[in-house]
Formats: C-alpha cells, sequence, structure tokens
C-alpha cells in the first residue's frame, strides 16, 4: 500500500462511517482496509477491470466502492441489514458515483443465487461472509452457478472457532494443529443482533436470539472447490506479515491486544481464496 496515496484516506467518509475499526481480528481501520484492498482486489484487477460484481453482504460498500476504483463496470451488492444498504446508498450518492454504475438491496443472498440465471455476474466477492452461514457448501455451489469467471473469497477458519468466542474456552484445550489439517468443520454459537446488522437464520434459545458460524478447516474448503471443479489459488498475504504466528499465540486477551491485524491471516485463523471457473481454466 503506498501511504501516499492510499484507496481510502484516513477522513474517508467509508471508513468514519464504519463502526469496526477497533475490533482485534480485520479492523476497518487505515491500515487494514487499504492492505486488504490491495490485496483482496488490487492485486486481482483482472478479475475487476469491465466486469460486472456483486459484492455479499456488501455492508456499507466499501468494498463495492473499492471494485468501482479497481475499474469494475456495474457493481450490485446484496445484505440483510437495511440500514447498511441505506448508508451504503448515503455513500455512493455523496460519492457522486454515477447511479447507473451500482444496484444496492436488502435480500438474503440464498435467495438472490438461487433465482438468479447462470453466469449472472462476471465475479463475486465473498468478505467476511461464508462463516455467517450453516450452509457454506451450499453457498459455494451457488457462487459457482452463478459466477461466470472468479470469486474472491476471504474467510476465517476452523482455527478462529478456537480463538474466538465463549465457545472458545472449551475448543482450545482440545485443539490440535494437525486436528486443523483434517477436512472438518467447527460450527459454534453467536448472538443474532451484532453492533450494526442482524443475523440471519436466527432462533431463540434460552430468551436469546442466536445464530450458528461455521468454519471450515482449510482442507475442507479446498476438497470442496475440488469437488465443484473450481481452480483455486490461496492469496499471498506475506507483503503484510509482521511476524510469524500460531493461531495459539492468539488465544488470551492479552495476545490478541498484542496482536497485529495481519496475524490472524499469518496463524491461518483467516485465508483467501480466488476461485477461477471451469469455462477459464482452458483459456
Amino acid at each position: 500500500m503506498n501511504v501516499d496515496k492510499p484507496y481510502f484516506p484516513a477522513d474517508s467518509e467509508f471508513l468514519q462511517a464504519d463502526s469496526r475499526g477497533s475490533r482485534w481480528a480485520i479492523p476497518y481501520n487505515f491500515e487494514c482496509l487499504n492492505a486488504r484492498v490491495e490485496i483482496l482486489l488490487a492485486n486481482q484487477r483482472d478479475a475487476l477491470q469491465g466486469k460486472r460484481v456483486l459484492d455479499m453482504a456488501s455492508h456499507i460498500g466499501t468494498f463495492s466502492y473499492a471494485a468501482l476504483m479497481m475499474g469494475a463496470d456495474f457493481i450490485q451488492g446484496v445484505d440483510t441489514e437495511g440500514r447498511t444498504v441505506e448508508k451504503c446508498k448515503e455513500l455512493f450518492a455523496a460519492q457522486g458515483v454515477e447511479p447507473s454504475r451500482y444496484q444496492f438491496e436488502t435480500r438474503d443472498v440464498f435467495d438472490l443465487l438461487e433465482n438468479s440465471p447462470p453466469n449472472s455476474w462476471d465475479t463475486i466477492l465473498c468478505f467476511g461472509m461464508l462463516y455467517y452461514t450453516t450452509e457454506p457448501l451450499r453457498l459455494l455451489t451457488l457462487m459457482n452457478n452463478a459466477a461466470r469467471e472468479c470469486i474472491l473469497l476471504d474467510t476465517f477458519t476452523a482455527a478462529y472457532a478456537a480463538i474466538q468466542g465463549k465457545d472458545a474456552e472449551g475448543i482450545y484445550p482440545r485443539m490440535r494443529d494437525d486436528t486443523l489439517e483434517l477436512p472438518m468443520m467447527i460450527t459454534s454459537r453467536t448472538q443474532a443482533d451484532k453492533k450494526d446488522y442482524r443475523l440471519p437464520q436466527s432462533f431463540d434459545h434460552k430468551g436469546k436470539q442466536l445464530s450458528l458460524t461455521t468454519f471450515p478447516t482449510r482442507a475442507l474448503l479446498e476438497i470442496w472447490f475440488a469437488s465443484l471443479n473450481m481452480k483455486w489459488q490461496r492469496v499471498d498475504w506475506s507483503a503484510y506479515t509482521v511476524r510469524q504466528r500460531s493461531w495459539r499465540d492468539l488465544v488470551s486477551s492479552e495476545q490478541k491486544k498484542a496482536s497485529h491485524w495481519a496475524d490472524i491471516y499469518a496463524s491461518g485463523a483467516r485465508v483467501s481464496y480466488r476461485l477461477d471457473a471451469p469455462a477459464l481454466q482452458s483459456s
């Protein structure tokens, strides 16, 4: 990232409007956001330039806007939370983006994908969303059908379940490094109501509204990719890795407070992929 010409300056309205700037894992602050835009989008510019792009769980539209900056022809965003969708529209209007270049709606992504013809978009962005569905393989299958060329994916893995949330205390002592090499998935409970949005597929449990998060290992993710005939490539985060870290270095609150945002990628607790559709593999 060129700090003299960042994708999002420190006073960007997108940064100012996002309430997730101080969280320990993947904060939406100046450094982390710009680095993620560089790695996930700028380094994949060929998947965006002149393309029709779907941004799933688009929130306030930060990555949608970045995709347009990278040359996307049209961006469609979808999110289940109406408040963030409206904020997204406000931000795009304030930036003077031509309305014909974007569309945002409040809708369930499964409903959208199931009712969309094959190859509806050139590229699909799935950043920080896969683990919020109880059916990740079904979602990958639907995305594979709807994307003509490429899926850009950024998600937590099973290692994250061992270090985050109330369930982590029970999972961590039983977790071994070789366990995380197995093709398996950990499902954890989480509060349905987050700060800016409410998770879909919630249920009542002892008077509390809960949802489920699903965390496949990298091994399971890559088995799924192969089963869908996707050509997959793991995205390289070494440019921002400041130290080698294991997920075991991020367990305690003190370790989390002392961590650098890129530790979550260095530890394998979060991973990113570029998934090319079968039609592109012979081109």
